[in-house]
């Protein structure tokens, strides 16, 4: 049993001891998760903040491996643990008697860290009248510049994450890190209908993250909003185009990124099964997943203890390797990439991406307008649907233009994008040189996590467009 030692007074630390008893009542392996996610939200209309919300979210998450049957409880307080311990581990043992559990786990090294990033501008430092302040001039910065009837909302979210983890193998990590995200959208009236424009900033770390500071960052958000009034309808077609870096993002992410997470390609949900080795893209085209780019989707270990590490998913247009956890990981011989996670200690975690993103190359945007001459630029993402296993998808751009003698044109309107991502990756032209890391999220089976949208910008030699 292991003791926190606190002003020479020896105090019993409930997870050791949660976890000394889980280990003798016949668990092969049990990691516990004990979160603690300190949240605020801020909303603001026009300058003037309308819902402020504070919330602390704390409890714990505690996953078992018996009888080759992996199972999850979480639990607000850490008294109702051996409770749900003790059902977790009686349920697998029945389940075993009708059938054998075949789950297991690849080795990992036994971690012990204590990490803790610090904000530069911390949120909780500062006063309503601080916050009153900010989100007025940023206000002000905006609306001088937009030259039409609009509607500004800000939204703000900040979020301090925090989680102790420790398992059965002797692992001990701490992990601390605050995020910060700014959405600003703008609303106009185009045909007496609503249109509108949003778009994310922030990343890891607090105030310092978001365009408080350098207004300019907002020039592009402006420069959409003013032209939606004017924006036509896109004429359906294919075309040859350029994907600005968050639509080029959603495109890897949604469809490609998905399709290479192991328990997908084990659940037979993946078109990239049996084609570990291949070359699915021209040699212009890598692709890496990288926890340690400073977005929202930064961690250094995952939520089964394993260290961080970016991982070569497409080598020179050559299929190389899946994201993995240590239970497909030992289903497929393969070591784990660090890719379980889960937002919080309610969750189970998955196999997630991090940060995806095609590797930059040499083009400039100037060069990639001009590599593409008549076409289409598709603008930020705003979801859709994708088949990861057959790599099919249907997915929406809040904008698009036109792009004339290799220099952009007129604006349109939402526009949606369709194809298969096989067919996409062989069409890939370009790659431009400028990695963009913007705040993104990532909904698999009901459960949603921040990652980075991290992309640079890509010409495609076709784009089917309605």
């Amino acid at each position: 049993m292991k003791f926190l030692k606190k002003k020479e007074v020896l105090i019993i630390d409930p997870l050791e001891t949660l976890l000394e008893t889980s280990s003798t009542k016949g668990a092969e392996y049990v990691g516990i998760r004990s979160g603690v996610i300190n949240e605020k939200r801020i909303s603001a209309l026009n300058g003037v903040i309308k819902k402020e919300m504070n919330c602390i979210d704390t409890g714990y998450g505690i996953r078992i491996l018996s009888d080759g049957i992996t199972s999850f409880t979480s639990v607000p307080d850490i008294k109702y643990a051996p409770r749900e311990v003790e059902k977790a581990i009686r349920a697998s043992s029945m389940l075993s008697n009708w059938k054998r559990g075949t789950s297991s786990l690849s080795n990992s090294v036994k971690s012990e860290a204590n990490i803790k990033v610090n904000p530069k501008i911390d949120w909780k430092d500062l006063t309503k009248q601080d916050f009153d302040t900010y989100i007025s001039e940023l206000y002000n910065y905006v609306s001088e510049k937009i030259n039409v009837p609009a509607m500004i909302e800000l939204d703000l979210l900040f979020f301090n994450w925090s989680e102790r983890f420790i398992n059965t193998e002797g692992s001990r990590i701490f992990q601390e890190y605050p995020y910060s995200i700014l959405t600003l959208t703008g609303r106009v009236k185009k045909n007496n209908q609503v249109v509108k424009f949003y778009k994310n900033y922030g990343g890891l770390g607090g105030l310092e993250t978001l365009p408080f500071q350098n207004l300019e960052q907002t020039n592009e958000f402006i420069e959409v909003v003013n032209n939606l009034p004017t924006a036509k309808s896109v004429k359906n077609g294919n075309y040859k185009a350029v994907l600005c870096e968050d639509f080029s993002w959603t495109c890897i992410h949604e469809v490609l990124g998905h399709s290479l997470e192991a328990d997908n390609v084990l659940a037979g949900r993946s078109f990239t099964a049996g084609l570990l080795g291949m070359k699915i893209a021209p040699s212009i085209v890598t692709v890496i997943d990288d926890p340690y780019i400073e977005t929202v989707g930064f961690y250094e270990y995952d939520s089964e203890g394993t260290k961080g590490k970016g991982t070569l998913l497409v080598e020179e247009g050559i299929h190389t390797d899946f994201l993995h956890s240590r239970e497909t990981a030992a289903a497929m011989d393969a070591e784990s990439s660090a890719n379980y996670k889960a937002f919080s200690f309610e969750h189970l975690p998955q196999v997630r991406m991090s940060n995806i993103f095609f590797s930059p190359k040499d083009f400039s945007f100037e060069e990639l307008l001009e590599k593409t001459k008549n076409g289409l630029y598709v603008g930020d993402g705003l979801g859709g649907s994708a088949e990861t296993q057959t790599g099919a998808f249907n997915l929406n751009a809040q904008y698009g233009r036109l792009i004339e003698n290799g220099e952009l044109g007129e604006y349109f309107l939402q526009l949606q994008v369709s194809g298969n991502m096989l067919d996409t990756l062989t069409k890939i032209t370009g790659i431009g040189n400028r990695l963009l890391a913007q705040p993104g999220s990532c909904v698999k089976n009901n459960q949603r996590i921040f990652v980075g949208s991290v992309s640079p910008k890509i010409s495609v030699s076709e784009l089917r467009v309605s």
